[in-house]
């Protein structure tokens, strides 16, 4: 390949935070900010001060609000990127290193000790130590460098907002009556290792869906669970050519149950124990990424994509910026992309050779256990032996009361006691792979100077427990995939899915770490592309049953599989990809789902049942093409006005109607099995698309369709589609305007913008 080129392309968000972005900069008139290491530490000296500096700094901000530093050393880079970090972020990063350590109280009182005191028993070793104490130990040269001279920065702005220079001054948040300022901590250098653990702890801890989903068996008929509480991807699109077709032996009707029974009241006491995130983890987010090599690419360079789906909070997630110690300096940095208030560096980006980007995984991380008591309720049971509790107190200090103490119960070769019953004799804890972290932070400082695909790898063996899918192209046409983290093996899991509570009692211990190189990956495919979208990485999940196809990595709650499933049919059609197409790509509103499903749904609809209301949605729905436009021209719904192309409109108006049918029919087909087993839940739309295109590999099947509580009636698909089909007319009708062309996708399908811990506090205006 003759260009050295690589086309990087990553769709991320940036928005304002509250009040003033630039608040805490004083500017020339050419929009740079100069900054300096001042004749005396931190203080004196023109424009800004940051400590150790070997020489002045530029920043510069361009029309994008983006952040430019230009340096003469890796870190005045990363002492520039913490100074701007804290002036326009510091509330985000005092909640970011207070939060895993329990320490929230501290700022906002005791309205976070149900926080508090879940993070500080969770987010810790199996024992309850500390884990950003292992990760600072496990730290190399460089990203401790790069930590001390982060702490340098946020330091000088704390300087400054304490003196009142350079316009530095907190956040109007900390006007708020939920938030206490009297004591505004330095910033130390632990406290950016402990901001990983926050990213973590959201990308990787399924303990409390496990622990619903055990609950479930319990309750569901055995029939009924076993096709509601299936691995089955909907739609079957998987990362690496499947190595079967999804016709292994399917999971039978008592797949899950154990020797533990009647344990739904102390899982749902020990649920309720878990950490509950100001950070709005969420189900309704999902990522994708790609890379495209040169045989595929229209001017012969690797193509990268990235779209990283985390919750639209205000301020984003993300900071954007470039720091650059090479062009007019000495250091090793030439990286651009999103970093993340409290870390240095950059964790999703490109440098001038590479380009990578994160999906979650959906590894399985976590298991819950069922614990068995000791005689004397000191200890559990373990291979018959008693292992003794570990008991730990914590403090837990408060701005508006008392301090308290807390003892918590760890299971040594586990975690925590989530819940415990005496009387009965079970506890329930927790074990996860993040208790093991340590050198994950070293891969910011790594993946920032490598210069290859293979450079790039060797970084990401520094991961150990954030589970990302993490794609990487090099301007030499390379291209992959490494979702390594830690994974334990699991020699057991056909015996005791472990995606559901598991016998604590020594038949499902953790194995060995799984080997890095033997964990799913792939590098410069024949098929000239890599995919990833939170789904199925080989197929296994195909049949349901992820256990019985030997991959010891295995993955749990996957994405149904038509983002992937979509990116791949773009991705396949055409050898002669550009930055227009992976643009297109990423604008893609095509929804495979009603494209797979609607067919099926709409078969043999009873005409004559059909109200005016749901002739029209019918009509919508005939009439669409499988688009999802807004339908809007502009964003703000208060004055955007319907798009003038009737095409857009017919689209926009099908996409609404789709998705408020699918609503219905998913409600009306499950909701009385759940009623009659007492059960509040809604199952995702795999089980209706299973009950629509395979029902005969399903247990109950057809059966679902009819209406338990009608007595001997039989209802039918025909009858639930069209009764929803009305239902649906009639609440676009009263919601959206009488008539098809006012059913806006975007009227619909909107977001806002929150505020981690103020709106959840109840502030919703400011």
């Amino acid at each position: 390949m003759s260009s050295n080129r690589i086309l990087f392309l990553c769709f991320l968000i940036l928005l304002p935070a509250c009040g003033d972005e630039k608040k805490g900069s004083s500017r020339t008139t050419d929009g740079s900010v100069p900054m300096d290491a001042g004749d005396d530490a931190g203080t004196g000296g023109a424009g800004i001060v940051v400590p150790g500096l070997s020489a002045p700094v530029q920043a510069r901000f361009d029309q994008h609000g983006v952040l430019h530093l230009t340096c003469r050393t890796d870190a005045d880079c990363i002492a520039a990127q913490g100074y701007f970090h804290g002036a326009h972020r510091f509330l985000q990063m005092d909640l970011n290193r207070r939060f895993p350590q329990g320490r929230l109280g501290e700022r906002v009182g005791s309205y976070a000790r149900s926080f508090d005191q879940a993070n500080r028993m969770v987010i810790a070793t199996q024992t309850g130590e500390r884990i950003e104490e292992r990760m600072v130990a496990a730290a190399d040269e460089a990203t401790r460098t790069a930590a001390e001279a982060y702490t340098r920065g946020v330091n000088a702005w704390l300087a400054d907002m304490r003196a009142g220079r350079n316009g530095a001054k907190l956040s109007e948040e900390y006007d708020f009556p939920v938030i206490h300022k009297d004591t505004i901590d330095d910033w130390v250098m632990g406290d950016s290792f402990i901001c990983t653990l926050l990213l973590i702890k959201s990308l990787t801890d399924t303990s409390g869906q496990e622990m619903r989903w055990g609950e479930l068996t319990e309750a569901l008929p055995g029939p009924i669970a076993a096709d509601l509480l299936n691995m089955e991807p909907a739609y079957h699109s998987s990362i690496l050519p499947p190595a079967n077709d999804g016709q292994k032996a399917r999971l039978t009707p008592g797949w899950w149950r154990t020797k533990h029974v009647d344990t739904a009241a102390l899982l749902r006491e020990a649920e309720a124990s878990l950490p509950r995130s100001i950070f709005a983890e969420g189900a309704d987010t999902g990522s994708n990424n790609w890379v495209v090599s040169p045989s595929k690419s229209g001017d012969g360079v690797a193509l990268f994509s990235n779209d990283p789906h985390l919750r639209l909070n205000n301020p984003p997630y993300w900071y954007l910026i470039h720091m650059d110690s090479k062009t007019s300096g000495t250091g090793t940095l030439n990286v651009m992309g999103a970093s993340f208030p409290g870390l240095p560096g950059v964790v999703i980006g490109r440098n001038e050779h590479i380009a990578w980007g994160m999906t979650t995984t959906y590894f399985d991380a976590t298991d819950v256990y069922l614990e068995t008591l000791s005689d004397d309720g000191t200890g559990v049971m373990l291979n018959g032996e008693v292992v003794p509790f570990i008991e730990r107190t914590f403090e837990f200090k408060y701005a508006d009361v008392p301090t308290e103490t807390v003892m918590v119960k760890y299971v040594p070769h586990h975690g925590p006691v989530l819940a415990i019953d005496e009387e009965a004799g079970t506890a329930i804890s927790l074990r996860w792979t993040a208790q093991d972290a340590d050198t994950d932070a070293n891969y910011l400082m790594a993946i920032a100077r490598a210069a290859s695909v293979d450079e790039a790898q060797a970084a990401l063996r520094n991961l150990t427990s954030i589970g990302q899918n993490i794609v990487v192209a090099d301007t030499q046409g390379n291209i992959g995939w490494f979702p390594y983290n830690r994974l334990p093996t699991r020699p057991w899991a056909s015996q005791f899915p472990p995606w559901l509570p598991l016998p604590g009692t020594g038949e499902a211990e953790w194995g060995p770490w799984i080997d890095y190189d033997d964990l799913p990956q792939d590098k410069n495919p024949a098929r000239g592309y890599i995919a990833t979208a939170n789904n199925d990485m080989t197929g296994a999940a195909f049949d349901g049953n992820p256990t019985n196809d030997g991959q010891e990595a295995l993955q749990i709650f996957l994405a149904p599989g038509y983002r992937h499933g979509r990116i791949v049919q773009r991705l396949t059609a055409t050898d002669q990809h550009t930055l227009a197409t992976m643009e297109s790509i990423l604008a893609d509103t095509h929804l495979l789902l009603g494209e797979d499903i609607l067919p099926s749904m709409l078969a043999d609809i009873d005409a004559a049942a059909l109200n005016e209301a749901g002739r029209q949605v019918h009509q919508a729905l005939t009439d669409w093409r499988f688009g999802c436009p807004s339908g809007l021209d502009g964003i703000d719904l208060e004055t955007a006005a319907p798009v003038g192309d009737p095409d857009v409109i017919r689209e926009a108006a099908g996409c609404s109607a789709f998705h408020v049918v699918l609503g219905r029919v998913l409600t009306n087909t499950f909701s009385d099995e759940l009623a009659a087993a007492n059960v509040e839940w809604r199952p995702d739309a795999k089980a209706l698309v299973r009950l629509l295109k395979r029902p005969e590999l399903m247990q109950v099947g057809a059966t679902f369709w009819d209406d338990v509580t009608t007595g001997d009636d039989v209802e039918t698909r025909t009858q639930v589609v069209t009764q929803a089909l009305n239902s649906a007319g009639a609440w676009l009708r009263e919601n959206q305007g009488p008539m098809k062309t006012d059913w806006l996708w975007g009227r619909i399908h909107n977001v806002s913008l929150l505020a981690p811990l103020i709106n959840d506090a109840g502030i919703t205006d400011y």
